[in-house]
């Protein structure tokens, strides 16, 4: 998917609930293949801290196909392995994914009924970092790839 920069070497996090906390620039791409369907989402997203954890709150604009408007969306990020890998849940605390970036890269996946959500995340350096959803299944044939930039 064009538009969000490519990876180059990676940068491997030790500490990721230090790495993530903050607020980010946030830039997303969507393609939905099954409709033939194209957006783009431009926001925010806040990681803050409620105790050990980490609260993630996305907010922006979406635009895809002929839908325009604003979007958010929330997770937890807990760390009961120290700070190096995260946890991620839910709103409703639902298990998502696992997420950790010692080495610079993960890989997540999650099933959603029949569909099956399949991540890959790159720190690409101390204030980027993206990550590619690909979703596949009878309901959904779909990328969502999003690119974070740390804002000061």
């Amino acid at each position: 998917m064009a538009g969000v920069a490519g990876v180059g070497l990676l940068w491997p996090v030790a500490d990721l609930r230090t790495f993530l906390f903050g607020c980010w620039q946030l830039d997303r791409v969507l393609l939905d293949r099954r409709c033939s369907i194209s957006g783009k989402m431009r926001g925010e997203a806040h990681f803050t801290s409620i105790g050990s954890s980490l609260f993630y709150r996305e907010r922006g604009t979406l635009v895809f196909g002929s839908h325009s408007g604003s979007a958010e969306q929330s997770y937890s990020y807990s760390f009961p392995h120290g700070r190096a890998r995260a946890s991620v849940r839910f709103r409703d605390g639902r298990e998502f994914h696992e997420l950790d970036l010692s080495e610079g890269r993960s890989i997540a996946s999650h099933a959603c009924g029949d569909d099956l959500y399949e991540g890959s995340f790159v720190a690409l350096d101390e204030t980027r970092w993206r990550s590619v959803w690909k979703v596949a299944g009878p309901r959904k044939d779909q990328e969502v790839l999003t690119l974070y930039t740390r804002l000061s």
